[in-house]
């Protein structure tokens, strides 16, 4: 009979994906090295030459921002920030095709 104060029994706290495939760690995802904001895309460019584009639709956020709130953002090596929408999309979501549903 299995416990929870059996020691070989107990899971691991952190919990893993069920694709570990997906279980990408930072240092191995490419820098992102430009980023241009259309009526209907975000586009990407990375340092390794990739080039990537999602739907405006993806972030509520941004569909919802004005022209003028879409064109202010700013990012760095593993981010996009939109400050003014409150609105951030990584690199991981981007290159996995991650929608991004959250208010």
């Amino acid at each position: 009979m299995r416990t929870a104060l059996n020691q070989t029994t107990r899971r691991s706290p952190k919990t893993k994906t069920a694709n570990p495939s997906l279980d990408i760690r930072p240092e191995f995802l490419p820098d992102l090295s430009a980023v241009s904001v259309t009526d209907l895309l975000v586009s990407c460019t990375f340092e390794d030459g990739r080039s990537v584009s999602f739907p405006l639709t993806w972030s509520d956020k941004l569909v919802n921002a004005s022209n003028e709130q879409r064109q202010a953002y700013e990012f760095n090596a593993h981010f996009i920030f939109w400050d003014d929408i409150d609105e951030i999309i990584g690199v991981r979501n981007i290159l996995l095709g991650n929608q991004l549903r959250w208010s």
